[in-house]
């Protein structure tokens, strides 16, 4: 965020985020609900396991990815998910896609590496 003309200037998407510009004294509250994310998350992960195959990954990090994916969806569907927990699975993702998202696994093609791209976003946008 930066100062350009006296107002906030945000270079990306702003996801449920509060704001206070030029106030002396602010008291802010936000309440949002853990389910729905959760139940977003689960979707996007979802989606992320059915085009799994898509994306040209080697057996052994399509079978890594594939249980990191199970295990986060497992957690989100937990009676008291851990965000620690959630977000350290989410890493695990981030890694395996996010090496594809910048074409460095060779034989990948452009449509892979931009389906891994858009997962990675579609994911982490979903946690909660």
């Amino acid at each position: 965020m930066a100062d350009v003309g006296g107002g906030p200037v945000f270079h990306g998407p702003v996801h449920n985020s509060q704001i206070a510009w030029g106030n002396q004294e602010v008291a802010q509250h936000q309440h949002l609900g853990a389910g729905q994310a959760l139940g977003d998350l689960q979707a996007t992960v979802r989606a992320l396991l059915d085009r799994l195959d898509e994306l040209g990954l080697s057996l052994t990090d399509t079978a890594a990815l594939r249980a990191d994916a199970d295990a986060l969806m497992d957690e989100a569907s937990s009676d008291a998910p851990d965000p620690g927990r959630l977000h350290r699975l989410y890493e695990r993702i981030r890694t395996v896609l996010g090496v594809l998202a910048t074409g460095a696994v060779t034989g990948a093609g452009a449509g892979a590496a931009q389906l891994a791209q858009t997962m990675l976003t579609d994911v982490q946008r979903a946690l909660p």
